[in-house]
């Protein structure tokens, strides 16, 4: 999942390249020319050139080796340089594959590396004649150093030395520049030459003594002749050395620089063209500051030092990358920031300004929810006028309710005559978060991986606040990241402000796990119910559905010991129901087993935290459960059952406590597979249960209503999938006024399955207000589209042959394609890529749903799954109504004078 932007001046795009996301898609580097910038994606496994100008792509070359070919067998590391005495010629190194290519898109030769568990490769260095490739062999415990010709890749010489490190440490301790490979153990720096010729063989080493062990090495600066390294210790001290290669000789001389050097600061070193040197940068965060320091290196001290500060207009963390250019006599520095942020400064003699400001992080969104706009004024005061319980003070209510609004009517007129091109913006704004007539626009809160969150207005796309958290790390959900959100308080009461509630882990503690409250509307933190950290190791988090003080529902926590805490501390008693137990299941990932558990509250009890009791347990044998999917919660059952041709009732089997596991493995021949289950968790009782062979994943699942929908790649027929299944009582209903897991109730289940036209990212099913409109399915795919399909084409009843009750009942009869019409793509020609999941919510209006698909790009829009029946088209001729009304009320009133003088004259013959 990766994109590379080019901007015009001043914050304008110009083009943008999306790349595949998958690892091919991934980029390892980008080496830059002047009118091409070349792009090695996939580990090393695909190199393309892309123009500034348009962004063109110039050319592509993929490698090709025998033991490499498929995607599952994808080298996970590579290095990539330019030949420092050729900058023509790029050299790619992954686990098995050395290859070099020209920048005019040439491959010049490629050639197969020897591929053994031992042997692992390492570094790359090039030289006027030779690519340099050193290998570690962990059985012998050396570095092995072998030569290849630079015009065809032919082996030449190969030697090799002892070597400390394991493959690991090699890559997280060791920095290469140059010809000298830069390695920490504990307080000592180990500097390995490498000889750039085979006429001399003998590999030098030497070390560097420091006081304190080794954090970091960081290459600022690398040139044939000079390098320059910072080197942080685990006391927060960085030092600075500046490396020369003494003339005609393989030697490197190096001294420490005096510089005064900040623990949070970041640098950047480029060469000065005009006096032959270099220039240092010194960036540094502080709060919601910028600085930076410009210096000329001089010997072993910093000349001609100029400052430059800028505020920020939020505060975005530690600088995690910084960058200097000097651009035509013009400098500007490259910024990203601990949120994710994108900053370009300018640089000048009058300060420094800030000209490009993009919130990367939207691109990282891993938790969405949809709240409510806030009621107006007026319509608050109309909720005021059904008070009170005696006439007299029903009728003093409305009548000073009345009064109010005519009062705040006069008032907002003339503030608009009076203000209007002072507070327009703010007018404008206040008027976007109120709710409109029919609750189609909403308010966004959205979580991103990095701990910035989001206040986004769905009316315009625009950002109402954003707040960043510095201790902040997500929870891990079957390799993928997710935070919880919650709404603690909804729009409902309108007398108190609505409230949302994040609950993430801390950055520097595994066991400790803050909560976040506040109002969706403003991003103002509610101080009563925010706190520093839980005392906790949380295993899960849900809400309870009992509304305690000020309209707020409570979190309950289940920590590492199976107890159930209350956030804020209130009694469980007031949190859960004491009429009915409480079922909760947790996941055992060590035995890759589900486990139920129970817990009865007292009335009488005051315990804000109690244990819970295991009641059941499911253990999936040789499979490994990689994903777990529940229903919406918005998820609204109108129907009970479905009305059949012959008019009786086809009850449906509508579980709340049913979620969908999806796991795979690989059986006794070797044969890969993937399983679906749908599992109670109430009783533990498996409802459904399929097995598909030869199937990859990621499985896309939507669970709603009796039925699940979920999608696959068929291995076999390389082709992807779809299989539905609807779950039904049958023709008679066992419990017609509550349902009950416990109820003794074997569901019949109807399956069929599909073949897609395209791949799928994300899935999801739209969802109304009261469950009326029909379903359908929203798919986002590979190629950018975002499709709207009728749950009717999944429908698993669809038969073989249609007959005259199946006509009756409006099926369609049964083929194994689903045909996607173009009309059906919600997003028009607006492609959105690499789309990571699909939000739906419910509006006023039962006939639409709004969507929000989220991943590299955004995309909000309305869906009418049964049409608009309850709307009129923004298209509905008004004015023909209005005056074909007029013309009748008047014709009527004209036929009515003339029946009179008629019946008149009737009655004088």
């Amino acid at each position: 999942m990766t994109a590379i932007p080019s901007y015009l001046y001043y914050i304008e795009a110009r083009w943008r390249k999306v790349f595949e996301a998958n690892d091919y898609g991934k980029i390892d580097r980008i080496i830059w020319y002047d009118q091409e910038g070349v792009i090695v994606t996939g580990n090393g496994r695909r190199v393309r050139a892309l123009r500034y100008a348009d962004g063109l792509e110039v050319w592509q070359l993929a490698a090709t080796s025998g033991t490499n070919s498929n995607e599952e067998t994808i080298s996970k590391s590579c290095q990539v340089i330019k030949n420092r005495f050729d900058p023509g010629t790029i050299h790619i190194l992954n686990d098995d594959l050395l290859w070099s290519v020209s920048s005019y898109g040439e491959m010049l030769w490629s050639i197969e590396l020897p591929t053994k568990p031992t042997l692992k490769s390492l570094f790359l260095f090039s030289t006027s004649q030779y690519v340099i490739v050193t290998s570690l062999d962990s059985n012998s415990n050396k570095l092995q150093v072998t030569y290849y010709s630079k015009q065809n890749g032919a082996q030449a010489f190969s030697s090799s030395i002892p070597w400390s490190f394991n493959a690991k440490d090699s890559q997280s301790k060791c920095s290469t520049m140059n010809n000298i490979i830069l390695c920490a153990n504990n307080a000592e720096l180990s500097m390995i030459t490498i000889p750039t010729t085979i006429d001399d063989t003998n590999i030098n080493t030497r070390q560097i003594q420091f006081s304190n062990p080794i954090e970091q090495i960081r290459v600022l600066y690398e040139s044939n002749t000079r390098s320059i390294v910072s080197i942080k210790t685990d006391n927060a001290e960085t030092k600075v050395y500046q490396f020369n290669k003494k003339d005609s000789t393989n030697e490197w001389s190096y001294h420490e620089l005096n510089i005064q050097i900040k623990s949070n600061a970041f640098y950047s070193v480029v060469s000065d063209k005009n006096s032959g040197g270099q220039q240092i940068l010194e960036g540094s965060a502080s709060q919601q500051k910028l600085n930076f320091y410009l210096s000329t290196i001089s010997e072993q001290t910093l000349t001609n030092t100029r400052s430059y500060s800028i505020e920020l207009p939020e505060n975005m963390g530690d600088i995690e990358y910084l960058s200097y250019s000097n651009v035509k006599h013009t400098q500007f520095v490259t910024l990203r920031m601990q949120d994710a942020s994108l900053l370009v400064i300018k640089l000048a003699d009058n300060g420094a300004e800030l000209i490009l400001h993009r919130d990367e992080a939207l691109s990282s969104i891993i938790s969405v929810e949809a709240f409510d706009l806030s009621l107006s004024s007026g319509q608050m005061r109309i909720e005021d006028e059904f008070g009170g319980t005696e006439m007299f003070s029903m009728f003093v209510r409305r009548i000073s309710s009345q009064i109010s609004q005519l009062t705040s009517f006069v008032m907002r007129l003339m503030n608009m005559f009076t203000n209007a091109h002072a507070n327009r913006e703010y007018m404008d704004k206040q008027a976007a978060l109120v709710r409109d007539e029919f609750n189609l626009n909403k308010i966004l809160i959205v979580v991103t991986s990095v701990g910035k969150v989001f206040g986004i207005l769905t009316q315009s796309g625009g950002i109402l606040w954003k707040h960043y958290f510095t201790d902040f790390a997500p929870f891990e959900h079957f390799n993928t990241l997710q935070v919880p959100l919650f709404h603690i308080r909804s729009a409902a009461h309108y007398t108190h402000p609505p409230l949302a509630s994040i609950v993430y882990r801390d950055r520097n503690s595994l066991y400790e796990t803050h909560v976040r409250t506040f109002n969706p509307y403003t991003g103002d933190f509610e101080e009563s119910l925010s706190t520093s950290s839980l005392p906790h190791r949380i295993k899960r988090v849900f809400l309870s559905t009992q509304i305690v003080n000020d309209f707020c529902k409570v979190l309950l926590f289940v920590d590492a010991n199976n107890k159930i805490h209350t956030y804020p501390t209130v009694p469980l008693s007031r949190a859960l129901s004491t009429t009915t137990p409480t079922y909760i299941y947790l996941f055992d990932k060590a035995e890759q087993a589900f486990i139920g558990y129970y817990l009865t509250i007292n009335e009488n009890e005051q315990e804000s935290s109690t244990g819970l009791k295991e009641v059941w347990r499911v253990a999936f044998q040789n499979e490994q459960v990689i994903n777990i999917y529940t229903r919406l919660s918005s998820d609204r059952v109108h129907s009970a059952g479905i009305v059949l041709g012959d008019r009786s009732v086809l009850y449906k089997y509508t579980n709340p406590n049913l979620i969908a596991v999806v796991t795979e493995g690989i059986d006794y021949q070797k044969v890969p597979f993937v399983s679906i289950y749908l599992l109670d968790t109430v009783t533990g009782s498996l409802k459904l249960s399929h097995t598909h062979k030869r199937v990859k994943s990621p499985v896309h699942v939507v669970l709603a209503e009796n039925w699940i929908v979920y999608t696959y790649y068929n291995q076999r027929y390389r082709r992807y999938e779809a299989v539905s299944s609807s779950l039904f009582e049958g023709e008679a209903q066992y419990n017609y006024s509550s349902f009950s897991s416990f109820d003794p109730i074997e569901p019949v289940i109807q399956s069929k399955a599909y073949i897609l036209p395209y791949g799928v990212n994300a899935i999801q099913v739209t969802t109304t207000e009261k469950g009326i409109t029909s379903r359908d399915i929203i798919m986002a795919v590979p190629n950018g589209m975002l499709i709207e399909i009728p749950w009717m084409l999944f429908d698993p009843r669809r038969p073989f042959d249609l007959t005259s009750m199946d006509r009756e009942e409006g099926l369609i009869m049964y083929t194994p394609d689903i045909m996607v019409n173009f009309e059906s793509v919600i997003n028009y020609y607006k492609q959105v890529y690499n789309i990571r999941g699909i939000h739906t919510v419910s509006t006023g209006l039962e006939s639409t749903s709004v969507v929000f698909a989220y991943g590299l790009d955004m995309f909000f829009t309305r869906v009418f799954p049964s049409r608009l029946f309850d709307q009129l088209k923004d298209d509905f001729d008004f004015m023909f109504i209005g005056w074909s009304t007029v013309a009748f009320v008047v014709g009527s009133f004209i036929a009515k004078r003339y029946a009179a003088i008629h019946q008149t004259k009737k009655a004088w013959k």
